[in-house]
């Protein structure tokens, strides 16, 4: 396997083909019996694949997304949660991981099982050695790699930067490092603490985006998104709506553009919140915010191979479908 090649190996198990490998690796597998895909088996739900493991009745319910944003994971609970008080054993497989605030408010739903692509990788060590699936074998031989990468490193560096305005300038350089990992060459390399002509303004980070192809096109396009601006802030409380308005006063049509990304440590308040929703109806900048778990899933999706610029777009859509 080429460890430097292009490819998304998730994203090439799309929809049906995940459940259908996976169903495969069970029938093949000796603690597994009587399974059956897309099974009727809780009044009106239906449910991916039933089956007995170790004696035990699961039923499991397939997204083939490698990531999941706080909104969708908690949407996948709720639909999940109809089968709570079933006999049944609940499994949510997927090809991917979670973030470690993630993990621990599943380690909260007793009746849940997860099989990411570790758990999955224990499980069926030895039929995913035998498949005849190149998809599969990519995803898994990639997750096989042990070795500290330097998506570790950025982590480990960022989860060791302490909270607070006095280390203000490691997390801003944190930020850049991780960025400039996970998008360039696609955007420029991070450009730090540039002011605008009359100084009035200094953004912390700026990056170029000259893309030709993808997702980054399609936000220049769609948002005039021609350099994505960064502002970090390692506060140790929740920014308010100061920081938005400090964001989209950077923002011109006429100048770096209309897409902005506020770096956190810490969820937003109600108010920033607000003003982020006013900004985008009354002038068309369009803010997200990303923290340390947003951070963490994007690296975790460059390590293994596949598009981090996800985690973006599902904070975008998150954002546009609850207006």
């Amino acid at each position: 396997m080429e460890p430097n090649r292009n490819y998304s190996a998730a994203s090439a198990l799309t929809g049906y083909i995940f459940q259908y490998e996976l169903a495969n690796m069970m029938k093949e597998h000796l603690d597994f019996s009587n399974v059956v895909m897309e099974s009727q088996v809780h009044g009106d739900y239906g449910v991916d694949i039933a089956a007995e493991y170790r004696g035990k009745k699961v039923l499991i319910q397939c997204k083939v997304s490698p990531i999941f944003s706080m909104n969708r994971l908690e949407q996948v609970l709720k639909q999940l949660s109809v089968y709570k008080s079933s006999k049944y054993k609940i499994v949510l497989a997927f090809p991917g991981e979670l973030s470690s605030k993630q993990k621990s408010k599943l380690s909260e739903q007793d009746w849940l099982t997860v099989w990411d692509i570790d758990e999955l990788s224990k499980i069926f060590h030895s039929q995913i050695r035998r498949s005849q699936s190149e998809e599969l074998k990519r995803l898994f031989e990639k997750n096989e790699l042990f070795s500290k990468t330097e998506e570790d490193e950025l982590l480990i560096q960022l989860n060791n930067c302490s909270k607070g305005n006095r280390h203000w300038m490691a997390y801003q350089k944190i930020c850049a490092n991780i960025l400039e990992h996970l998008f360039c060459p696609n955007l420029g390399k991070p450009i730090i603490e540039l002011s605008d002509h009359i100084r009035a303004n200094r953004r912390d980070i700026i990056m170029a985006n000259y893309c030709d192809e993808g997702y980054w096109k399609y936000l220049r396009g769609r948002y005039r998104a021609d350099y994505i601006i960064v502002d970090a802030k390692n506060y140790s409380t929740k920014v308010d709506k100061g920081c938005v308005l400090q964001m989209a006063n950077y923002l011109k049509d006429y100048g770096p553009g209309m897409f902005g990304i506020i770096a956190l440590r810490t969820e937003p308040k109600e108010s920033a919140i607000y003003t982020q929703r006013e900004i985008w109806m009354a002038h068309s900048k369009l803010i997200i915010f990303i923290n340390d778990t947003d951070f963490e899933q994007m690296l975790m999706l460059k390590k293994n191979g596949n598009n981090s610029e996800e985690v973006i777009k599902q904070k975008i859509e998150d954002f546009r479908l609850g207006l």
